[in-house]
């Protein structure tokens, strides 16, 4: 019987079921108990966010799929271009459809958010790199070229070498490998958002 179990232990069989609760709500859907439903509650809309995380994460795809001819797909972006802290660039490959939920534009991230993805990244890629211009470096060169000379450290620290580079909005100059810029790339692509993280 349903109700011999106290609501703690329900609890914590919800807990251990891991994304398959279905089971569990019939079996308890008549257990009268409030404490019971709001059980149910709580996991159907938790289940039912982690359904619209996944599709959001799905669109932030498309490119990756677009060319899945590619086997090592790397993001691209830069962060902290300016002219008293240099850019700072970082190159991701993930596996195909790798699941990283709540990857976004660092942007967009809270900072406990962005450091918890930075670990869940560097665990789940199959490389990463980064490239860092000097504000010397900026000095010398200009800052568009310092960032493109950091654009292609991150790349040359990446093993596996990339087949193809999501770059968000520009062009690398003097690089061969097939590049695509992706106008707002870190909010349209998944390696991009990821490499915004790295960055």
């Amino acid at each position: 019987m349903s109700d011999i179990k106290s609501i703690a232990q329900i609890k914590q069989e919800f807990e251990q079921s891991g994304d398959d609760k279905e089971a569990l709500y019939v079996q308890y859907a008549g257990d009268s108990r409030k404490g019971v439903q709001n059980l149910i509650t709580k996991y159907q809309k938790e289940a039912q966010k982690l359904v619209k995380e996944r599709e959001r994460l799905e669109t932030k795809r498309f490119f990756e799929h677009k060319y899945s001819e590619y086997h090592a797909i790397c993001g691209i972006d830069e962060a902290g271009r300016g002219p008293l802290a240099g850019p700072v660039v970082g190159a991701v490959i993930l596996p195909e459809d790798v699941e990283i939920l709540y990857l976004n534009d660092s942007k967009k991230l809270s900072a406990a958010r962005r450091e918890e993805l930075y670990e869940e990244i560097k665990e789940k890629a199959i490389c990463y790199g980064v490239g860092i211009a000097s504000p010397e470096r900026i000095d010398q060169i200009n800052i568009l070229q310092a960032t493109y000379e950091a654009m292609r450290d991150a790349i040359a620290a990446l093993m596996p070498a990339p087949d193809l580079l999501l770059v968000d909005a520009v062009h690398i100059p003097e690089v061969e490998t097939k590049q695509v810029g992706i106008i707002k790339g870190d909010a349209k692509s998944v390696s991009i958002a990821a490499a915004s993280i790295i960055a």
